[in-house]
């Protein structure tokens, strides 16, 4: 057995041949750590083995060091420009929240060879992610038709469809492939629920979702959705939401409306790391941008809340809640005409809604939800 990628002869190739040999075995037995300390040795006296480096950035991938496992891709792919390597390259960015680069990675491993579906899937996950729902949807019908069995394709284009409400679309694409009583069955009709507003009958689907497969993509995270919407049950949804992070550490919506809830319970500290994190997983939009603009302004980074808050006023005039943190903003800066002006403005605005309170999450943040202050595709 020769080392892959491996041109130049060392001095006992025989010995390291047998080394590579256990590196694999224990690859594929499950012991990444073996495996990884193995394959650092056959690399210290190779380093021109692509191959192997390859198989140690799956090897620390596994053990969840992304980054260590990026820095291993891109070194082989110096060494030899592998699809199969660019994919696994845009998987380990995604799971660290480079979601853009992770898109351009996936892009280009599919051009190189059109056939390869998870490349093709991990660049529709990667629109969705950043709220390309469209562009997801272009890329995965004409791939869900080609193969109408295939349930990971139907499932994430039915995800989008459902995003951008095309009910009657997603639920014949997923239908085609789920059985009645499957979980990914159980969390369409619970968004076809959603949909009409029908809250406490897509509690229920959800509910059946999570306790047939509380590791499904999205499940957590449209229940606790769902019960901010019909209980305005906080603690639930926030049990919900980590739920989903604990699965996904880089699911947007999760970490912006978990921070949200935490911040509106005065819990600025532990909301900013949730919310900035959401910053570089997408960065325009505006619900975001209104809540992380009120937690720097409740921890007192009034800098970074007047770019931000000021932008969100400047995109929707008409948001109440931005209006009442920029009036307590300018106070706190001293500038009291600025300051008067907002006031004014919270007063405008509240006689225009009936004298509508301020309610919390559901105003401030599903106001916003879905617009963003520049030109994009729609936002979930």
């Amino acid at each position: 057995m020769s080392v892959p990628g491996a041109e130049a002869q060392t001095p006992s190739p025989t010995d390291l041949d047998a080394v590579l040999r256990k590196a694999v075995e224990l690859h594929q037995a499950g012991d990444l750590a073996g495996a990884s300390d193995l394959y650092v040795e056959v690399l210290r006296r190779v380093p021109s083995a692509w191959r192997v480096r390859s198989n140690l950035g799956a090897a620390w991938a596994g053990l969840g060091r992304y980054e260590d496992a990026i820095d291993q891709y891109r070194q082989a792919l110096q060494q030899e420009d592998d699809p199969e390597v660019r994919r696994n390259l845009a998987l380990a960015l995604m799971k660290t929240g480079e979601v853009q680069q992770a898109a351009a990675e996936a892009e280009r491993a599919l051009l190189a060879v059109p056939s390869d579906r998870d490349a093709l899937r991990l660049l529709a996950e990667c629109r969705l992610r950043l709220g390309q729902t469209q562009s997801a949807i272009d890329l995965l019908g004409p791939a869900s038709e080609a193969a109408p069995d295939d349930k990971a394709t139907a499932y994430l284009l039915g995800t989008a469809l459902l995003d951008a409400g095309r009910m009657a679309e997603a639920q014949r694409v997923m239908e085609r492939v789920f059985r009645e009583e499957s979980p990914e069955s159980h969390v369409l009709l619970g968004s076809v629920y959603a949909r009409r507003g029908e809250w406490p009958a897509a509690i229920a689907e959800y509910d059946k979702a999570r306790a047939a497969n509380p590791k499904l993509p999205l499940v957590n995270f449209l229940y606790g959705e769902a019960l901010m919407k019909e209980r305005n049950d906080w603690a639930g949804a926030a049990s919900a939401f980590r739920a989903e992070l604990a699965l996904d550490p880089n699911h947007y919506e999760s970490n912006l409306l978990l921070g949200t809830l935490l911040r509106e319970g005065g819990h600025a500290d532990e909301a900013l790391p949730l919310l900035e994190h959401a910053a570089r997983l997408r960065r325009d939009d505006l619900a975001l941008s209104f809540s992380l603009g009120a937690t720097y302004l409740a921890i007192g980074r009034t800098e970074e809340a007047q770019r931000l808050l000021e932008t969100v006023a400047a995109a929707a005039p008409g948001h109440l809640p931005t209006q009442m943190q920029l009036a307590l903003l300018y106070t706190r800066l001293g500038r009291s005409e600025d300051a008067a002006r907002a006031r004014a403005r919270v007063a405008q605005l509240t006689k225009e809604a009936d004298a509508k309170s301020f309610q919390g999450v559901r105003e401030s943040i599903n106001d916003l939800m879905g617009k963003s202050g520049a030109s994009s595709e729609r936002k979930p």
